[in-house]
């Protein structure tokens, strides 16, 4: 049966596409286009993955700088500060969601930036838990729509191939974060002002460069291919055009309840949701890492630069994997599952190592930093197999949910009566945070495997056609009908079996 919709509900190339008429680009003007797609996106997106690890090592970083005892914390209150971001997190994660198919994507990710670096800054004044207890969740609360905002707009420029290689390169910048932050950390430590004490010089300059980036992304991210000022108008319907083998649109501002329903009932969407969870029940670490390298005998200058290699090793890893991707095709499940292996060995060296090998252990933490690589391919992996937009909206918010209960979960792992060796701890994250996704991924692989075999089998059959119709009716009350390509249609992943 051939869909039909009424023109409000289709996808917005479909306005478009009846303003401008072009034909598809050629394979120069294709590249021509990727490439100022690139130029104007990538590195937005590297620097903003960078600032948002950096901003969210802050408290990591300042356990170290002098924040525990300005603001008198223990052990279980700095736990507590850690998992109640990710709480803020998951309980703006539909709102942010819901608004960034609504409102610009471009302008709102703007906003929410700008308001996470004045919340950085407000950590300034703050002297006790209370006080942090707050800003912390306004941080999660903020922080909430930045990738799925950068998810959102991959999908509208990128096409599944593309995506699939940008991200790792974006990770590898989020991921090589402990590099600045544990150089900030060791020049602040330098900087003498009484009693303004090294860790507020650490808030000031991460929330200040996070404000002049947000009003930076405010003047030049582009909203979607359709508005994007770098593209001419032609540009703009070609660029469309360019990634049609996704074979979904580009946005729809109207929610569609229909969908929603669909990403709910969808197997593949708790799939995706267990492997974000289980992935970030290891992410606790981030904001032990600097104590537990502490832990080992080392000094506060040598912690902070010894931080840095963490991001050199994610720096290598996602950048080697994002030539693998590259370079091969359908290795996304294969590649995430290998890169397990060294979280796993690490896990199980953090058991065994006695405590004197110090630097067995320390190299334990370093390579651990391949777990980076699953996780940036899974999540686009997640948004790639979603079509129509507010099913993608539901189907991102949902991963990035499981994501928020990972973190929310993991720095309780890290209980006082577990230090210093953490036997319980690795454990736990070994089984669930290593072991567990592995096995998911391949699982994922082999469930997408069968159902693309279906659909070719319908595509054979001559069961499935990319057409549909948008109906028109004028002030008169004048039915007409536009015979259009799905794409426009805004249709997801199990109404257009092409996909």
């Amino acid at each position: 049966m051939t869909p039909k919709l009424p023109d409000k509900y289709a996808d917005e190339s479909y306005r478009l596409f009846s303003q401008v008429k072009v034909d598809a680009a050629t394979p120069e003007e294709a590249r021509r286009i990727r490439n100022k797609s690139i130029r104007w996106i990538l590195p937005f997106i590297c620097v903003g993955y960078h600032l948002m690890y950096v901003d969210k090592q802050t408290l990591g970083n300042s356990s170290i700088l002098g924040i525990l005892e300005d603001a008198h914390l223990s052990a279980d209150q700095y736990n507590w500060l850690s998992s109640i971001f990710y709480l803020g997190y998951l309980l703006a994660e539909w709102p942010q969601n819901f608004a960034l198919q609504r409102y610009p994507v471009g302008r709102w990710l703007a906003g929410n930036l700008i308001v996470w670096g004045c919340i950085l800054l407000l950590h300034i004044p703050c002297n006790s838990f209370g006080s942090l207890f707050v800003i912390r969740i306004l941080l999660g609360l903020a922080e909430a729509c930045i990738v799925p905002a950068f998810l959102l707009t991959l999908s509208m420029f990128f096409t599944y191939d593309e995506q699939a290689v940008l991200m790792p390169i974006m990770w590898a910048a989020g991921n090589s974060s402990p590099i600045t932050s544990g150089l900030l950390s060791y020049g602040v430590l330098w900087i003498k002002t009484g009693a303004f004490a090294p860790w507020k010089w650490f808030m000031v300059i991460t929330g200040t460069l996070t404000v002049i980036y947000g009003v930076l992304v405010w003047i030049w991210f582009p909203d979607s291919p359709i508005t994007a000022h770098f593209l001419t108008p032609e540009e703009r319907a070609q660029a469309i055009l360019r990634i049609q083998s996704n074979h979904s649109g580009i946005e729809q501002k109207h929610f569609k309840r229909h969908q929603f329903i669909e990403a709910i009932k969808d197997p593949k969407t708790w799939l995706f949701f267990l492997h974000a969870w289980s992935q970030e029940m290891a992410n606790g670490l981030t904001n032990q890492y600097s104590l537990i390298i502490k832990s080992f005998g080392f000094t506060t200058l040598q912690t902070t630069l010894l931080g840095c290699v963490n991001g050199l090793t994610a720096l290598v890893s996602l950048g080697t994997a994002a030539v693998i991707l590259a370079k091969t095709t359908n290795s996304r499940a294969w590649l995430s599952a290998l890169a397990y292996i060294p979280p796993i060995v690490s896990c199980i060296l953090l058991i065994t190592l006695p405590w004197e090998n110090r630097w067995g252990l320390l190299t334990a933490l370093w390579i651990r930093a391949t777990g980076g690589i699953p996780y940036s391919v899974v999540m686009i992996w997640a948004a790639n197999c979603s079509a129509g937009h507010t099913k993608k909206t539901a189907v991102i918010a949902l991963y990035h949910v499981g994501y928020g209960l990972g973190n929310i979960l993991s720095p309780q792992l890290f209980q006082p009566r577990y230090a210093p060796r953490y036997i319980v701890t690795w454990a736990v994250i070994l089984g669930v945070a290593c072991v567990f996704p592995m096995f998911l991924v391949l699982y994922l692989r082999w469930y997408l495997v069968k159902e693309n075999e279906r659909r070719d089998k319908l595509q054979q059959q001559g069961l499935i056609r990319e057409i549909g119709i948008v109906e028109h009716v004028d002030e008169s009350g004048t039915r007409t009908e536009d015979v259009v390509d799905a794409r426009q249609l805004d249709l997801t992943d199990r109404e257009n079996l092409a996909l």
